[in-house]
C-alpha cells in the first residue's frame, strides 16, 4: 500500500487503453462516458478548482458543446463525478466481499482496506464523496436527479458494514445478496440493524485515512526512511486494526 502521488499539472496522463481501463471504459468507448472519467483524473491531478469545461474538452479533443449536449452545464457533469464516485465505493466493497474468507474479523478488513486502496487508486477525486455539498447548484442537481442513486450508496455501505459488525460479534459469516439495491430505510429494517449505529461511526472513521491515503492532504511528501510512528501504511493498518477491535465490543 503507496499513497498516490499528485502529478504535476504539466502532465496528463496519455489517454490509451491503460488509462481508460482504470475507469472501465476502452477507446472506443462513448463521450460521454469518456467525459465523466477524464473530469475524475483531472480533478485529482489538479484540484476541483483547476478544472473547467473547456479544458476537459480541450484533452479529449472534442467540441466544448459536447458538455452542454451531454450534461446541461458543466456542474452537472460533476454531479455525474459525484455519483460515479459513490458507485466506485459500492463497487469496491462488492468486490471484498465476492472473496472467500476464513473468518469474519479477516471480511471486514477486507472491506475496509479496498476502502484505502480506492483511494489511492483513483486520488483526490474520492474525497468528493465525503464532501457534505460540492457547491449549491451542483447539490441541487444531485438533489432533483440522482436521489435514488445516491442513498442506495449510502444504504448499502451501511447495509453491509451491520451486517460484518453483526458477523464479527457472532463468529459468523453471513451470505449477503451483491445485487441487493438497499435504501437508508431497507436497512434500518434488516437483520443487522441494532448495529446500525455501529456501522455508521466505522463508516465516518474510515473517512480520515480514506481522504489521507489519496494524496490531497498536507506532507504528501514521501518520506524514505521513517520509524513506524510516522510511517503513513503502517499507521492506517494499526487505525483498521482498532477499528475492528472497537466494532467487536460496541
Amino acid at each position: 500500500m503507496s499513497r498516490a502521488k499528485k502529478s504535476s499539472p504539466s502532465e496528463p496522463a496519455p489517454l490509451d487503453e491503460t488509462f481508460w481501463a482504470l475507469y472501465g471504459l476502452t477507446n472506443q468507448s462513448e463521450t460521454r462516458d469518456k467525459l465523466v472519467a477524464l473530469a475524475m483524473s483531472e480533478i485529482s491531478r489538479r484540484g476541483i478548482l483547476d478544472v473547467n469545461a473547456r479544458s476537459l474538452c480541450d484533452l479529449l479533443g472534442v467540441d466544448y458543446s459536447l458538455i452542454t449536449y451531454h450534461f446541461g452545464t458543466f456542474d452537472g457533469l460533476l454531479a455525474e463525478v459525484f455519483v460515479h464516485v459513490h458507485e466506485l465505493w459500492i463497487a469496491s466493497i462488492k468486490e471484498a466481499l465476492g472473496h472467500t474468507y476464513s473468518s469474519p474479523e479477516e471480511r471486514m478488513r477486507a472491506v475496509l482496506e479496498a476502502q484505502i486502496n480506492r483511494a489511492i487508486k483513483y486520488g483526490m477525486v474520492v474525497g468528493i464523496a465525503h464532501l457534505p455539498q460540492v457547491s449549491e447548484n451542483v447539490t441541487r442537481i444531485l438533489n432533483e436527479k440522482f436521489p435514488r442513486r445516491l442513498a442506495a450508496a449510502v444504504g448499502f455501505s451501511v447495509g453491509v458494514m451491520s451486517m460484518l459488525v453483526s458477523d464479527l460479534k457472532a463468529g459468523t459469516m453471513t451470505d449477503f445478496q451483491l445485487d441487493t439495491v438497499r435504501e437508508p430505510e431497507d436497512v434500518l429494517e434488516s437483520p443487522f440493524a441494532a448495529e446500525v449505529p455501529a456501522a455508521i461511526r466505522i463508516q465516518w472513521a474510515m473517512v480520515g485515512p480514506t481522504l489521507w491515503m489519496t494524496g490531497a492532504g498536507g506532507g504528501n511528501k514521501e518520506i524514505l526512511e521513517v520509524d513506524d510512528r510516522l510511517d503513513v501504511q503502517h499507521q492506517v493498518r494499526v487505525f483498521i486494526d482498532r477499528l475492528i477491535l472497537s466494532a467487536r465490543e460496541s
